[in-house]
């Protein structure tokens, strides 16, 4: 049965952007699987999937990745690091069988789309998660990535830290940020 709305939203609600970690409560292996496997279910431009995803357990790649985020000093905290990358080469089938990716930002679309799913599974499960940006050149260098892939994004799990304080989103009104065309 599906979930209903109500149960949506409360899960939506519930997720919030943790920077603090108890770094003595690890997540297990079969659950950062699930979580992995819901960012695999999100849909992408033409099916193409063109996701990646680099789990990272090893404390001393977690702190190089330090050096590389834009705003996460806290990457060492986290039980598993996810860096996220897109397969740029992902859609060999568009050109040739006159498929278009009108945006060629689009197959990075899918992948933070991917993201924004597993943050949710996350959550379900009780585990705290944020995105972080890195600075491509250095993160793509240390996970000895291919041309073709780019760097989309990390995700940091973990359980959040006892003494957080989990304040409500402050979100600005809906109104301010929707326009409706009669």
């Amino acid at each position: 049965m599906p979930m209903t709305f109500e149960e949506l939203q409360a899960l939506a609600e519930t997720r919030h952007s943790i920077r603090s970690f108890d770094v003595k409560k690890e997540i297990k292996k079969e659950d950062v699987e699930k979580i992995l496997n819901i960012g695999h279910l999100a849909p992408s431009i033409n099916n193409t999937q063109p996701w990646n995803f680099h789990v990272i357990y090893n404390s001393a790649l977690k702190q190089d990745l330090l050096d590389a985020a834009c705003y996460g000093n806290f990457i060492p905290g986290a039980s598993v690091f996810i860096i996220i990358t897109c397969d740029k080469n992902a859609c060999p089938q568009c050109v040739p069988h006159g498929v278009v990716l009108w945006n060629p930002k689009e197959l990075e679309y899918s992948c933070a789309g991917a993201v924004n799913e597993m943050m949710l599974a996350a959550t379900s499960l009780g585990i705290g998660s944020c995105w972080v940006s890195l600075h491509h050149g250095k993160a793509h260098d240390l996970l000895k990535l291919s041309p073709g892939h780019v760097v989309v994004g990390g995700l940091m799990l973990g359980y959040p830290a006892e003494h957080l304080p989990i304040s409500e989103h402050d979100r600005k009104p809906l109104k301010d940020v929707t326009t409706v065309y009669p």
